[in-house]
């Protein structure tokens, strides 16, 4: 295993291990000649990159890496893992591929485009395709039908490319299959030690000379937000409850137009044996499990009480309740199993009835048929929520009155003077953040950054309550003097200075470890210990104890008992780990002859993807390259 290791550390079996395999093309991205006026951030010979379509990407794959890192996504992580790097050869390499499925001619009809989303199933309903589910989903996404259906054309001639590739070129030797299993299943120990900077912030002796320097150097990152102070009326909807009147008329009316709402749906409460049976079971089985289950109906029907029958011979967990699965209304089980229930009338029992759990028998032991809840029972209800609806209206019809007689006055405090209203203040505040006696208030909060000072607003809703403000001060953003923000430059630069310490003490810790000099002496000294993670998968990236190691997870992955010491510390879960390797268990032949299908499979998409890439890279040779580098150099 480890000469095969060393003979194939640039081979793709490594690669899956050092996640170096080619990230899946991520189809958002290329646009067409049409995009030529638009701002673009790279040109891949006649296609453009806009930077819309970066963003898109960009942000995509942000998202992605914050799913996994969380708060450990630092900007240091970020320059590292070099996202925009990854974003930009991303969509060149999607822009290279369709100008070369055009050189062949490999192209999709319009017929496969249409059927591939038809049958996608976020714009399904029942089983068929929904126009309006598509014009939503496409909104809620911020997608134009024609930029869409344009990402799914290039993705559908992509993995044609790719299994073209595949079916023609894809050799699979029985032994790279069982390598690859082998390395991925190896499961292994690690010795490590654990440097957090927080221990070393006490060591780190700052100067006035030191905090002036680091200030002078970070300045903008103590840029203060643009802030804005306003004075404001609210109109809450409780407030004019007592002026929504509702008559006996409006309360019918509602009732008629919203009679579904009281009525309730037909309910059966269920009882049920199961007999478990699996998809896969051949006709033998079946038989057999029917045969049973059979007998036990007989008894059922003869009058042998269904809860003890249940309790007896269930597969279910229910058989503890004598197989009682409580109320159900239409629509709330299988679909083969509610036909079943639906038809029986009280105290009935069903026949035997398969469903992908096996054979059940069916007893209905209650049915609540079709009920309407009278008009004088729900009378009170509706009669309140018409109230609360017009009180909401009320609310909007005086806040509306309240901003048009403002803005004639030209300043809210004088007409809210003048009717009798309480003005409010608030801010300064910055954007998005809390507001004293008002939460966060989003929509609130951006209308004030849109004004002008001394600009009043239109009515608005942000939540349940109705607002005017105006504007009364904006301040700029500014650099505040060192005197102001010196504690949080002096925390900032001691969080510094100790990651630093941290990050020393642990590259001196491996290096004594690895060469065996002083290090039990360097660990007491800094009263450190080593510990065990335990054996776990060699692919996993998050050891037990340690957790995420994002991008030194495939240096961890290779490490072998000949050289079980990594190049550098790891940087992870807010500290630093000095590893080595402790112990390795093989997996065996027995295990992998289970999975060997699934991981032929794999492996095949796998050498499909490199193949592709090989290609891509023959036609970039061949193809202009120009990078806006005014633009991809505002990334970071």
């Amino acid at each position: 295993m480890l000469k095969f290791m060393r003979a194939h550390a640039t081979s793709w079996i490594i690669k899956i291990l050092l996640g170096l395999i080619i990230v899946v093309f991520i189809f958002w991205g290329v646009g067409s000649i049409e995009s030529k006026k638009r701002t673009v951030v790279a040109t891949v010979g006649d296609y453009y990159i806009t930077i819309g379509e970066f963003d898109r990407t960009y942000n995509n794959l942000l998202e992605y890496y914050t799913r996994i890192f969380g708060e450990r996504l630092s900007p240091d992580l970020l320059k590292k893992m070099n996202i925009k790097q990854q974003v930009l050869d991303q969509l060149i390499n999607t822009a290279l591929i369709m100008q070369g499925v055009q050189k062949i001619g490999l192209l999709v009809s319009k017929e496969e485009l249409r059927g591939a989303i038809l049958q996608y199933p976020a714009f399904q309903r029942d089983g068929r395709f929904e126009r309006d589910l598509y014009f939503q989903a496409l909104r809620r996404s911020g997608l134009e039908p024609g930029a869409f259906e344009e990402m799914i054309l290039r993705e559908l001639t992509i993995r044609r490319m790719e299994e073209l590739t595949g079916d023609t070129a894809v050799v699979l030797p029985e032994e790279e299959v069982q390598e690859l299993y082998f390395l991925e299943n190896e499961r292994i120990n690690l010795d490590f030690i654990r440097v957090s900077p927080h221990a070393f912030k006490r060591k780190a002796k700052i100067t006035q000379g030191e905090l002036e320097s680091y200030y002078a150097e970070h300045r903008e990152e103590f840029r203060t937000p643009p802030q804005v102070k306003v004075v404001y009326l609210k109109f809450s909807p409780k407030l004019y409850l007592k002026e929504a009147e509702v008559s006996p008329q409006e309360i019918l009316e509602y009732y008629e137009m919203n009679i579904e709402r009281y009525r309730r749906p037909k309910k059966v409460r269920v009882r049920h044996i199961l007999f478990k049976v699996s998809p896969e079971a051949g006709p033998d089985e079946v038989a057999k499990v029917r045969k049973r289950a059979r007998k036990v109906l007989a008894e059922a029907r003869r009058g042998v009480d269904f809860a003890a029958l249940a309790r007896k011979y269930s597969d279910d967990p229910s058989a503890s309740k004598g197989g009682d699965l409580g109320y159900f209304s239409q629509g709330e089980m299988e679909p083969i199993l509610e036909k079943a229930v639906f038809h029986l009338r009280k105290g009935e029992i069903s026949n035997l009835v398969r469903t992908r759990h096996g054979l059940h028998i069916v007893k209905a032991e209650d049915v609540q048929e079709v009920k309407v809840r009278a008009l004088e029972k729900v009378k009170g209800e509706i009669k309140s929520h018409i109230k609360n609806e017009k009180s909401k209206d009320l609310a909007a019809i005086h806040a509306e009155d309240a901003a048009y007689k403002a803005k004639k006055k030209g300043e809210l405090r004088a007409y809210a003077e003048g009717e009798g209203l309480q003005v409010r203040k608030a801010g300064p505040f910055k954007p998005g953040k809390p507001l004293i006696g008002l939460g966060i208030r989003k929509k609130f909060s951006s209308i004030a950054f849109t004004l002008g000072k001394d600009e009043i607003s239109s009515a608005f809703q942000d939540g349940e309550d109705y607002f005017v403000l105006q504007v009364i001060d904006r301040l700029p953003p500014q650099i505040p003097p060192l005197k102001e923000v010196k504690a949080r430059v002096r925390e900032d630069l001691a969080s510094l200075l100790a990651k630093e310490l941290a990050q020393n003490t642990a590259q001196t810790l491996l290096t004594a470890w690895r060469e065996g000099k002083g290090f039990k002496k360097l660990l007491n000294a800094n009263g450190l210990r080593v510990r065990e993670t335990g054996y776990f998968k060699r692919s996993s990236s998050s050891p037990p104890h340690i957790g995420p190691l994002g991008i030194y997870a495939g240096e961890v992955a290779t490490l072998t008992l000949e050289e079980p010491w990594p190049k550098e510390v790891a940087e992870a879960t807010d500290a630093y780990f000095v590893i080595k390797l402790r112990g390795v268990k093989r997996a065996t032949l027995n295990e992998y002859e289970k999975e060997k299908n699934a991981y032929r499979k794999r492996l095949h998409s796998l050498k499909q993807g490199e193949l592709l890439q090989r290609w891509v890279n023959a036609i970039k040779k061949g193809v202009d390259i120009k990078i806006n580098q005014d633009l991809f150099g505002g990334y970071r």
